[in-house]
Parts: structure tokens; sequence; C-alpha cells
């Protein structure tokens, strides 16, 4: 594969990168995935001229796509087939609440649960895929990093039974849309609105396809999540968004 492909800038362990990597992927666009440690990656980003220093980002010659959403609306422009578009009418509406709230809380009820007491827990999701270069200086910096983290996302001895309510409500609410038996959240075909809640609820219905969140060593608290939501419709509804629409996944770096 010719090395003029666009470069997708990632976590690996990421939800929105996942996001990300997955409509690419259904467009079948060939693109090579690299890895920004956490903390190196803002002073990479600053220097590709990033407005913010949020993964993922696309690198496609000169051209910058920052953002989950944004890298998919450049994945429908690119697309080669019209009848795979993710965009469908309510489909950005579902997307969007579910980064909000979602997105966020996964992503924070993660770092409440692991970064006070066992942050080298969280540092292999946020490292992997990245070079020897890129790794040492993150290693560097870690002790300073993980101590951002929690200050920019507002780790404190309540975030995780904050995060937690609020996935309880969103589950709710996915539950009660998908009690009719409804295949998708939107119409009739898998949209970006069934990609994106996939993506961001992986971590805790561990789908086969996705191995990257099995293979986290998770503390208690964590592990009791998953095993107690992964009971609920909405977990086994992304299981199955995962097998009919997702192959599995092998990084080529």
């Amino acid at each position: 594969m010719s090395d003029d492909r666009p470069n997708l800038i990632t976590f690996g362990a990421s939800p929105f990168c996942e996001k990300a990597r997955w409509a690419l992927d259904w467009h079948g666009i060939a693109y090579k995935e690299i890895g920004w440690p956490a903390g190196v990656h803002q002073i990479l980003a600053r220097s590709k001229g990033a407005k913010s220093t949020t993964l993922p980002i696309m690198l496609d010659g000169e051209e910058l796509i920052q953002g989950s959403g944004a890298i998919i609306d450049w994945a429908e422009e690119k697309a080669q087939d019209s009848d795979r578009t993710l965009t469908r009418l309510g489909s950005l509406r579902v997307e969007q609440r579910a980064d909000d709230i979602i997105g966020i809380h996964v992503r924070r009820l993660y770092y409440a649960s692991m970064l006070p007491t066992s942050p080298h827990l969280t540092k292999p999701g946020l490292f992997c895929n990245s070079s020897a270069s890129h790794r040492m200086i993150g290693n560097i910096m870690w002790p300073l990093t993980w101590r951002i983290i929690m200050k920019r996302y507002d780790i404190n001895p309540k975030a995780a039974a904050e995060s937690r309510a609020k996935l309880e409500g969103e589950l709710d609410w996915l539950d009660s849309k998908l009690s009719d038996d409804r295949s998708y959240l939107v119409g009739d075909r898998f949209s970006r609105a069934d990609l994106t809640v996939s993506s961001l609820l992986a971590p805790f219905a561990c789908p086969d396809e996705l191995p990257a969140f099995r293979d986290i060593a998770l503390p208690d608290a964590l592990v009791a999540d998953t095993e107690r939501w992964q009971r609920r419709p909405v977990m086994r509804w992304v299981k199955e968004q995962y097998e009919a629409h997702r192959a599995p996944i092998g990084l080529e770096l």
C-alpha cells in the first residue's frame, strides 16, 4: 500500500477514535493509523496547526480534519458508494447527544476510576500504536500528563458517581428506544447514529470485533459496571451492530 494514504492519529483505546476508524473502514477508505501518546499529542497537534489538541485527527496531505464527527463528514464526501451513506434524517441529533453525554461520561468514568489511584492502568490505552521515540517522551511526561488529565476532566471524589449516574440515564433512554425491537436507532438502515452509540459504548459492551477494551486491566468498580451493564438490551444491541457491520480490527502500523 502506498505511503500517500492519509494518516489517522489516535489514542488506540479511545471510543471517539474508534468512531472515526469505523467510519473510514465502512467506506473502504485506506489509511494508516498512528498513535500519539497522551501529553505528547498536545505538542504534535499544535505543530500540525490543529485548532485544539483533541484526537482523533485525520491528516490528508495538507488537509487536517479534527474530531470524529468531522472525520465522518470527510469520509462521507470521499465515499465511492452513495448507497452506504451514514448520514440520515435524525442521525445527527442522536450522534450529538451520544457525543455530548455518553462519550464524555464513558471517558470521565474511566479516568475517575483509574487515575487517582492507578494511573498506570490508563497508560496502555493512551500510548498504544505510538513510535518508540514518542513513547519515550510520553513516559517522561506521564507523571505530569495524568495530573493534567485529572484537572481537565474534573476528576474529583464524586466524579465516578456523577458520570455513572449520567450513563445510567442514557442507557435507560436507549433501552426505551430499542424496546420496540427496532434494528436501528434512526430509520431502517445503519447510520452514523448507530455507529456513534456503538463505538462510544464499546468499552462496556466489549464486542469480539474490538478486542482493545477487553485487554485493558480494569479496577473492580469498572469490572462491576461492565458486568452489570452488559445485561442491558442496549449492550446486546451494540454487540449485534458490531457483528453485523464491523469487520474484526487488525491495525496496520
